[in-house]
């Protein structure tokens, strides 16, 4: 199955939005603003929590190591200063864990796919912990927030994956266990995290970590909206030109804004009240609505079961 188009650029959202602003360009200087920053804004919106998009889902993983806590996740670069102890995912879905640190290759390397063989990489040498066992797993991501997490029960019949509950933070835990918690834990700058389970792990275990990716962000209007597909372009259309209005005191803005907003919601039916509430209560503190309008629009999203 191909991934979703997307081809539409900012400019072309520029251009729809200036024909409806008496041909006000929202794009000015070297620094095309306040297009660039309306935009990612709108687009940062659409991809960051509570929406859950399919077609911006990335799965990555590791096998836990009994007794160890901590887990920091190498997204794959090459010549990248790897440190011992860091895992990866190779190109066969094992969990590779440095065990020489140094600096990656020019390239990724050729994985040795047999658990417990050795994989030189640069100055780093690789050792594979066995297969996490879910064929999603990728060794490249980037993380905006957690979706899900499993872990595979090893001792049940079967074996069987059980859901760990996902956490903003994990205290340090000395309890030995099957882990049922995790949590984003620190991040080093560089796109490497580190995620904590809790329990410890008294086992070895595979573990995924079902996530929305991190949106990148404008810089150029002639990048496209991707990961977003073209079929939704009359979100972002509307949210883009929302904020137009909005910087020009037109008094449309709350038509545009209400069309983002209810299109939004639509295509996210499964949102709690308290999801769509939370959002809500954010999106109108960044445009500067009155709690008012907040009402009318959670009042007609209810109404619509979104």
């Amino acid at each position: 199955m191909s991934a979703p188009s997307s081809s539409i650029r900012l400019l072309d959202t520029i251009e729809f939005a200036k024909k409806l602003n008496f041909m006000r360009d929202s794009a000015t200087g070297n620094f095309i603003e306040p297009a660039k920053t309306s935009a990612n804004m709108v687009k940062q919106t659409m991809l960051g929590a509570p929406f859950i998009w399919r077609w911006n889902r990335v799965v990555t993983g590791f096998i836990a190591v009994a007794n160890q806590q901590d887990y920091t996740l190498f997204n794959y670069t090459a010549s990248a200063a790897v440190k011992l102890g860091w895992f990866t995912v190779d190109d066969a879905g094992n969990s590779q864990v440095c065990t020489t640190a140094g600096t990656t290759g020019s390239s990724s390397p050729t994985w040795n796919h047999t658990a417990t063989g050795t994989t030189t990489d640069g100055s780093v040498t690789w050792t594979n912990k066995g297969n996490i066992g879910d064929p999603q797993v990728e060794g490249e991501y980037t993380m905006a927030w957690i979706e899900n997490g499993a872990v595979m029960d090893t001792t049940s019949n079967g074996p069987i994956w059980k859901q760990l509950q996902t956490k903003i933070d994990l205290s340090v835990e000395e309890k030995i266990a099957r882990p049922t918690y995790v949590s984003a834990q620190f991040d080093d700058g560089n796109g490497n995290l580190t995620f904590r389970l809790m329990p410890t792990p008294d086992k070895a275990y595979p573990v995924t970590l079902q996530m929305q990716a991190k949106p990148s962000l404008f810089t150029k209007t002639k990048q496209t909206w991707a990961p977003i597909p073209d079929e939704y372009a009359h979100i972002y259309n509307w949210g883009f030109l929302s904020l137009m209005w909005l910087f020009a005191d037109d008094p449309r803005f709350t038509t545009a804004n209400g069309k983002f907003i209810s299109s939004l919601l639509a295509t996210n039916t499964g949102l709690s009240e308290t999801q769509r509430n939370i959002f809500l209560q954010n999106w109108y503190s960044i445009t500067g609505q009155p709690q008012a309008e907040q009402i009318k629009v959670t009042q007609a999203a209810q109404a619509m079961g979104s």
